[in-house]
């Protein structure tokens, strides 16, 4: 089995549940840490010394844009300008579909960008699409 190492930053219990479900599901081992509002995904990243070898480990960090205390954009930012981050693939999996946030978040680095579908089974189709990347 593969394993692979992915950060989700999602504020909605539902959708996280529903997201590291299907990222885990299968023949791939993943390791998943769920981090729920900005100000905790921030301290996660500042944190994580060089010997924790992050950069290493984390193979998809996967970002919700609405996020409480710091706004998920910022924490794209701070990823993408830092040299610890900046290599690692950050995908975009929110509710937001207006095309300028999401230019915003191509032009900040972003690798990917997912529309959350309100119908059950298309958000689940998203999750398997969304998969393939790491």
């Amino acid at each position: 089995m593969k394993e692979k190492n992915i950060v989700l930053i999602e504020d909605n219990p539902d959708h996280a549940e529903l997201i590291a479900e299907a990222l885990g599901d299968g023949d791939i081992e993943s390791n998943i840490t769920l981090l729920s509002d900005g100000m905790e995904a921030s301290d996660f990243f500042e944190k994580c010394s060089i010997e924790d070898h992050i950069e290493n480990k984390t193979k998809l960090i996967v970002i919700d844009l609405k996020l409480a205390k710091i706004d998920g954009m910022d924490i794209l930012k701070f990823l993408k300008k830092s040299s610890r981050y900046s290599k690692i693939p950050v995908i975009i999996f929110s509710a937001t579909s207006n095309q300028e946030t999401i230019d915003e978040a191509y032009k900040n680095g972003a690798n990917g960008y997912f529309v959350k579908p309100v119908d059950h089974a298309e958000f689940v189709e998203k999750i398997k699409i969304l998969k393939k990347c790491c």
